[in-house]
């Protein structure tokens, strides 16, 4: 359909292989936002990873996923600074809907992808109430670094590296005692750690 659209896994440009988590959170972020638009039918983050690093076409990607458009894009992360670029482009024509770059401090990271998302949207047409637009422009943290380990964490998790994902989390909190989305990635941490490590449930 006209709303359906796959964020592809953003490609890391940063001079460090190790950002590369930095990259992937930012695209699940953008991920994230779009689901809360009501009008669009967003692909799940698993059925988009498994064409991170693709050298598929837009058009076969789109076949095999259902959808009628595809974002992508590239984050470079450099010290303080990070430069997001992201095009939104139709399937089927390989026409451009919306494209444009991002070059800001790393602070500024949420306001980019709330704007991306809501770029995304209007370009797409579709409808966007108060209540999503609050949704998609609320910051989970104030505390960049908080954010930056945060997404150590979840990667960590994710590769099922248990001890590594509660270490992170738990810096997280310490540094946002009020960052909800950490808190609920530290206790599956906790989780994980009990059934892959032998952890005390305690």
């Amino acid at each position: 359909t006209e709303y359906s659209i796959a964020v592809l896994p953003f490609r890391n440009l940063s001079s460090d292989a190790e950002n590369e988590y930095f990259s992937d959170g930012v695209t699940e972020d953008i991920l994230t936002h779009l689901s809360r638009v009501e009008d669009l039918h967003v692909t799940s983050r698993t059925s988009v990873m498994v064409y991170k690093g693709t050298r598929k076409q837009i058009r076969e990607i789109a076949g095999e996923l259902g959808i009628g458009t595809v974002l992508e894009g590239t984050v470079r992360r450099a010290g303080n600074r990070v430069r997001v670029s992201a095009q939104l482009i139709d399937a089927w024509t390989d026409k451009h809907l919306w494209a444009d770059t991002y070059d800001r401090d790393l602070e500024d990271i949420f306001a980019v992808q709330s704007a991306i998302a809501e770029n995304i949207a209007r370009s797409l047409k579709a409808k966007l109430t108060p209540v999503e637009v609050e949704k998609i422009r609320k910051q989970p943290t104030d505390n960049v670094d908080a954010y930056d380990q945060f997404l150590r964490g979840r990667e960590a998790f994710r590769r099922s590296n248990a001890d590594a994902a509660v270490a992170a989390l738990e810096r997280a909190v310490s540094l946002d005692p009020d960052f909800s989305a950490a808190y609920g990635a530290l206790a599956g941490a906790y989780v994980q750690s009990m059934y892959w490590h032998g952890a005390s449930p305690t």
